[in-house]
């Protein structure tokens, strides 16, 4: 079976690394995807999933019979107390939320987003991840922007991702580097600018980022000596900034 990117269609797509702030966000049975053609991120089911599948089936149907046999009652109890932790943990994460704590509202974002110890409440999740946003959390920058560059629950708004996508990838965020070296190779949200599109895919290279080298080296041969070693100094002061503007933020 071969894996086709969704947006270009094109086969030559490689596996891409699972980044720290999709660890929980993502089914384990997905596996991240990288489109060498066109540079797409995208998720696919892994192949173990049909074989994990079928051990659910088996332990489905085990687990019925022994529902039956007299498990309901006991299921029910900690169904109960698994959503007094839930509500818990949401009271918990609300009330640190509220004092501007960036990591509380950004986990708030996402306890909205999958009605985890809440109803689901997309609106809700979009507020609490402008907040985290825009009190320094470099994941849900990376994330707002995200979704503002691609129209993902948002109008489609390449300017305010190019914003938002520049405050993640100056704090050391690489998927949002590699965006936003894309941004700048398209003129897409921000003027053309093959320099910085260097300076950028340079960037998430180091941190590696599928695809980003082949998209430097694409870059690099349009650039004069003069731009390339302009975007390689700017590109190095910027990764030795990236940690201390990190330790700074509180989380």
């Amino acid at each position: 079976m071969f894996t086709k990117c969704p947006v270009c269609s094109s086969f030559n797509v490689r596996r891409s690394t699972i980044r720290a702030s999709e660890a929980s966000a993502k089914p384990r049975l997905r596996s991240p995807y990288r489109c060498r053609a066109c540079g797409e991120r995208f998720w696919v089911i892994s192949r173990r999933a049909n074989y994990l599948v079928g051990l659910a089936i088996v332990a489905s149907v085990g687990g019925t019979i022994a529902w039956n046999v007299g498990g309901a009652p006991q299921e029910s109890r900690l169904d109960a107390e698994r959503a007094k932790l839930n509500a818990g943990s949401f009271a918990d994460t609300l009330k640190r939320a509220e004092s501007d704590d960036p990591v509380a509202e950004h986990k708030l974002s996402h306890m909205y987003a999958g009605g985890a110890g809440v109803a689901g409440n997309k609106k809700a999740a979009q507020t609490w991840l402008e907040r985290a946003a825009r009190h320094g959390n470099i994941d849900a920058q990376y994330e707002l922007g995200n979704a503002l560059r691609e129209g993902f629950g948002v109008v489609q708004d390449y300017e305010g991702a190019a914003k938002w996508l520049e405050l993640a990838a100056v704090n050391g965020n690489a998927d949002a580097q590699y965006a936003l070296g894309q941004m700048h190779r398209s003129g897409m949200g921000v003027p053309a600018n093959n320099a910085r599109a260097y300076m950028w895919f340079n960037l998430a290279a180091a941190q590696d980022v599928a695809g980003a080298i082949a998209q430097r080296e694409a870059v690099l041969r349009v650039l004069t000596p003069s731009e390339i070693l302009e975007a390689q100094t700017e590109a190095r002061r910027l990764s030795q900034e990236a940690p201390a503007k990190q330790s700074s933020i509180v989380r």
